[in-house]
């Protein structure tokens, strides 16, 4: 649709730019934002401190405010389609100026899948490159990234546009906050069994459960 294909007219008035020149870029970078229906790691995997240099490398070869403005949008335009069931109360991200819902869940392997929307094709580009990160990585990688990461993306971070602040700090410490419950639950649900003891009597030798421990006990 051509609305989606066009800067929303309150962010290109903050970037003074015209919005017909705002036209998202038919060429499609080589990487993709996966979604809930991977459950295997993308070809050409990296962990997730990889990730965040190459994504900074690729921003920062864009001298022009215009051209990370067009790179946003092309990022935008990766992101799966989003179910209408949910855009929930429950999907929301607070905080930010805009509508912003995420999902997260943790594979079978224990690696963090997110998926978002949002109504800004701005915001959309902005969760697309945070999930380009943390789609597919380990809980740990997902928690160890911080917000001051990311300025080095000069999308208009700190002190020049405080939404977008908002933007990438809310919406990564909504998926950090999810690992981490997600991580919890996990754990929870896997307990360390006991080990069990060994008992040594004059019929053999027989396993005991219930102790932390391999021991030994000898009866007569």
């Amino acid at each position: 649709m051509k609305s989606s294909l066009l800067c929303n007219h309150k962010y290109s008035s903050i970037l003074n730019l015209n919005p017909s020149i705002l036209k998202l870029n038919s060429r499609r970078n080589d990487l993709s934002v996966s979604s809930f229906a991977d459950t295997e790691k993308p070809v050409g995997f990296t962990n997730a401190k990889d990730r965040l240099q190459r994504l900074v490398s690729e921003f920062r070869s864009l001298t022009e405010p215009i051209d990370r403005v067009k790179r946003l949008l092309d990022y935008a335009a990766r992101l799966p389609p989003f179910d209408e069931s949910a855009r929930s109360p429950g999907n929301r991200v607070m905080g930010c100026t805009t509508q912003v819902w995420l999902e997260a869940k943790m594979d079978e392997k224990g690696r963090m899948r997110f998926r978002a929307d949002s109504d800004s094709e701005i915001t959309k580009g902005f969760i697309s490159c945070l999930i380009s990160l943390l789609d597919g990585a380990e809980p740990d990688e997902v928690v160890a990234v911080k917000a001051e990461d990311l300025a080095a993306l000069n999308v208009g971070l700190y002190g020049k546009a405080q939404s977008r602040v908002n933007t990438w700090h809310n919406v990564l410490i909504s998926m950090q906050s999810r690992t981490e419950a997600l991580a919890a639950e996990r754990n929870e649900k896997c307990p360390v069994e006991p080990l069990p003891s060994l008992v040594v009597n004059v019929d053999g030798i027989s396993a005991q459960v219930g102790c932390c421990f391999i021991g030994f006990s000898v009866s007569k």
